[in-house]
């Protein structure tokens, strides 16, 4: 790989942490119908996904409510995660772990936006979380590869022995 590419995915793997932490601060979505107005950005889930949790509902119902609202705060740890670990320290378990988790959250929150409302432009902390998931899904395809290119350069084919 030359000297530029690796410059690219060297920035483009440092951008993953930031990006999708701006993300959890701006519009995912927006409301229907009467709450077309309102903005909800993953901060905001979490905060409402908080309020009627306080609400009288039963048992399995409270518990969905936390599972949604920790999977939605997990977007900012785990940006909080790539951001800490991308420069140095890649090889820590806990940064694929984060990663990966990013892109499917992305992926299944475009799918959701997708399936709601078209194929559009998606809200900036979608697009932002999307582009995430993309850089990081790039950066470690492209880290793979040519992991597994220099393994197969360093090891000779059983057919020319």
């Amino acid at each position: 790989m030359s000297e530029r590419w690796q410059r690219g995915l060297d920035a483009a793997r440092l951008a993953v942490g930031p990006l999708a932490l701006a993300a959890f601060f701006l519009p995912w979505a927006h409301g229907p119908g009467p709450l077309a107005a309102t903005e909800f950005t993953g901060y905001r889930l979490v905060g409402y996904a908080g309020r009627l949790q306080a609400l009288d509902f039963s048992v399995s119902q409270g518990a969905v409510l936390w599972s949604v609202r920790m999977v939605i705060l997990a977007v900012a740890v785990a940006a909080t995660w790539q951001t800490l670990l991308a420069p140095r320290h890649r090889s820590n378990p806990v940064y694929p772990i984060s990663g990966w988790y990013l892109v499917a959250l992305a992926g299944v929150a475009l799918g959701i936006g997708v399936a709601r409302a078209g194929v559009v432009v998606p809200p900036p902390g979608l697009l932002l979380l999307g582009l995430a998931g993309a850089l990081f899904t790039a950066a470690e395809l492209t880290r793979a590869r040519s992991s597994s290119g220099s393994t197969q350069a360093e090891t000779p084919d059983a057919s020319a022995r």
